[in-house]
């Protein structure tokens, strides 16, 4: 229940903030598309017959990212508490380096995924498994878009870091 609480109230400091105003889907959209794809494995898990193991390794994908998602939602919440003026370096970088491991543990996922996919599958795994797909190369290509605004951040953080020093 904790648990729940928790993820709501980021949830609703990320969409109080207009980080995200802009073109596509947003992250929490994302989110909300491989949440709801688990839950439609989750509930083929019990009656897939010879592809259970790959169901459940697509179910862990989607609660890996999920969680990824929603610790970078809990680092904006923190980092929209900086003063404009007081943005420090270190921590827009840390927002670079985690869009980066979630870009990356999704492009493992996509190589995992379509190297299962090209085998005889059941109909169903193959469905899901294409969606992830779909889902996770979207995902990459926001996450891309957003890496251009946070390596933006990191320039301007530098600079306010050299003005502040140069005082």
């Amino acid at each position: 229940m904790r648990k729940i609480i928790f993820i709501i109230a980021i949830l609703a400091a990320f969409l109080s903030c207009n980080a995200y105003a802009g073109e596509g889907a947003t992250f929490l959209e994302f989110r909300n598309k491989i949440f709801d794809e688990s839950r439609a494995i989750k509930l083929l898990l019990t009656s897939s017959k010879k592809d259970m193991i790959f169901m459940n390794s697509m179910w862990d994908s989607c609660i890996a990212t999920m969680i990824e998602l929603d610790a970078y939602f809990g680092m904006l919440g923190i980092f929209n508490t900086i003063k404009k003026e007081n943005v420090m370096e270190g921590a827009v970088t840390y927002l670079h380096d985690w869009l980066n491991v979630i870009k990356n543990t999704n492009e493992l996922n996509i190589k995992n995924l379509n190297a299962i996919s090209a085998r005889p599958i059941e109909n169903n795994a193959k469905l899901h498994a294409k969606r992830l797909i779909t889902y996770y190369t979207e995902l990459n290509n926001r996450i891309d878009a957003e890496l251009t605004k946070v390596a933006a951040l990191k320039i301007t953080a530098k600079k306010e870091k050299t003005t502040r020093k140069g005082r």
